[in-house]
């Protein structure tokens, strides 16, 4: 790890040493796709005959599987030219959540089909009565200028558990976080459960994918990030640093934290302090309470 020095609270914040880094990366996040790859919308609104397979095979593999009756209606109140199709379990059509759905598909001209509910837990078991596809992919540019006065990033170092990238999607987007930054290999990504879990963060928070750390962490370092790693190997706890206005939040995986290669281009390496030494936090909970302390110093600075 990088050697920093850090004031604690009541100085003036963190200053950079002046040493060297490395100029080593990986490659840049992809850009994000166009909107309408799948083609135009589908003139028939509703469809409830034929094999579940002839439209679901057929749709792009790279349009997004959205569950879960908020992460749905976030996507159509976000971005609902996104949605080109959807599937509904033909039991719940008259449900009153499932009613408001139909409503907003028909609105946007969104043609969906009546399955049974074996038909849609082929594709995810966390349906709640409707799945919709997406052609737009959220990218996360991390190379933009565009920057608020103060942000916050969060980077998972391999991350494999859904219900856990859900819930730091929905966190993030709550804490305001302006992008996620993943691995691209042995990482979990926005998966049907994710979007559900996630209750319509994944509309609000961008991924960047990409398995070497090095370059968008030392990008973001010129645009006046700095990074801090969580891990059970720190000095300092997450209350005893004094957070600038542009932080990067970087967690490990669930059971092997960070990887030495990301704690060395991490500035300072922080703790949660905790009872149990033998025991660790779940890392959506780490995050978010990262997060809500970065928050908490920011609010203290402006009432000063």
């Amino acid at each position: 790890m990088r050697k920093s020095s850090f004031n604690s609270k009541g100085g003036k914040g963190p200053q950079r040493s002046s040493g060297g880094r490395s100029s080593q990366g990986g490659s840049r996040p992809q850009s994000r796709p166009a909107h309408g790859g799948g083609g135009g919308r589908p003139q028939a609104r509703h469809s409830g005959s034929g094999q579940t397979q002839g439209m679901h095979a057929s749709l792009p593999k790279s349009w997004r599987q959205i569950t879960g009756t908020h992460a749905v209606k976030e996507v159509l109140r976000v971005r609902p030219q996104s949605v080109k199709q959807a599937i509904v379990q033909k039991n719940l059509m008259s449900t009153p959540e499932v009613k408001e759905l139909l409503a907003i598909f028909r609105d946007h001209d969104i043609r969906f089909e009546e399955r049974a509910e074996p038909e849609l837990a082929k594709i995810t078991q966390s349906h709640q009565g409707v799945i919709v596809f997406s052609d737009y992919n959220p990218a996360f540019d991390y190379t933009h200028q565009a920057w608020e006065h103060e942000s916050m990033i969060v980077a998972l170092d391999g991350v494999e558990d859904t219900h856990n990238l859900g819930a730091i999607l929905r966190t993030s987007w709550l804490m305001g976080v302006s992008g996620v930054i993943i691995p691209a290999d042995r990482a979990v990504g926005l998966t049907p459960t994710v979007h559900k879990v996630a209750c319509g963060g994944a509309e609000h928070v961008e991924i960047a994918r990409i398995n070497n750390f090095n370059e968008p962490f030392e990008k973001l370092k010129e645009a006046g990030f700095w990074v801090y790693g969580l891990s059970h190997k720190a000095e300092k706890s997450i209350y005893e640093i004094e957070y600038p206005e542009k932080v990067i939040w970087v967690l490990g995986a669930e059971d092997k934290g960070l990887r030495s290669t990301t704690e060395r281009v991490c500035d300072e390496l922080v703790s949660i302090p905790q009872a149990a030494a033998d025991a660790s936090y779940n890392v959506s909970v780490a995050t978010a309470m990262a997060l809500a302390e970065t928050k908490r110093q920011w609010s203290q600075k402006k009432r000063k």
